[in-house]
């Protein structure tokens, strides 16, 4: 499959991070669809993402249609990966060798670490030490997560990653054209069954592929 690419552009107005979506910049942002991260087909549900910044933050938006949203872990740093959760990774210099991973849930709950990997032969070290303090998100839920047995609709994740907390990126704040290595990702663990979607899916199951994160380049544009 061949690695997407996004022109990520500034936001034209100041971004509160309150899970809504609301202002006119992430309107006017490219959406992306996430795929079925094995085979590249839709997934059974659907998840749009959206992309900004300023000279601050990277600022990430998920919207994620869930008939049984499903999560029970609040803490900071949980393996937010055993239940339902939307995922930023970045390797802001396309090193291959490393990248800060970001993990939301529909509780609010958040996971941020440093990864440390040998792609070819599945070699990785988890630096759950690693906080970027100055990490801002926001969830906004339409149903409940904690009743299995009632319908729900979707949830939404806002956040706002610090730019200056990306060590690994070649300029800071990012110049015009500056490419990042980055992905996004959703795992769903509904009454339907585990999915799991990506925008550049990496053939499997498995989102420790750096090599195949798509490319975010920087524009000094304004949406």
């Amino acid at each position: 499959m061949s690695i997407p690419r996004t022109i990520c552009k500034r936001a034209s107005g100041p971004i509160r991070v309150d899970g809504r979506l609301y202002e006119a910049s992430w309107g006017r942002a490219e959406a992306l669809r996430l795929r079925l991260a094995d085979t590249g087909g839709s997934p059974r549900c659907a998840t749009e993402a959206r992309l900004l910044w300023d000279d601050d933050y990277l600022y990430v938006g998920f919207q994620a249609e869930d008939p049984d949203i499903f999560a029970t872990m609040r803490e900071r740093d949980a393996e937010l990966w055993h239940e339902d959760v939307v995922e930023v990774f970045i390797d802001a210099n396309g090193s291959g060798c490393g990248y800060h991973e970001f993990e939301f849930n529909p509780l609010g709950a958040v996971l941020d670490l440093f990864v440390m990997t040998r792609e070819r032969t599945q070699e990785y070290n988890l630096w759950f030490g690693w906080n970027s303090d100055d990490l801002k998100h926001a969830v906004v839920v339409d149903g409940t997560v904690e009743d299995r047995t009632d319908v729900d609709r979707s949830w939404t994740v806002e956040a706002a990653i610090p730019l200056k907390d990306i060590l690994t990126a070649p300029n800071f704040p990012p110049k015009e054209g500056d490419v990042w290595r980055v992905n996004l990702y959703r795992i769903e663990r509904g009454k339907g069954g585990k999915e799991y979607s990506a925008w550049s899916p990496p053939g499997e199951n498995n989102f420790n592929h750096p090599s195949k994160f798509g490319e975010l380049v920087f524009s000094m544009e304004k949406v």
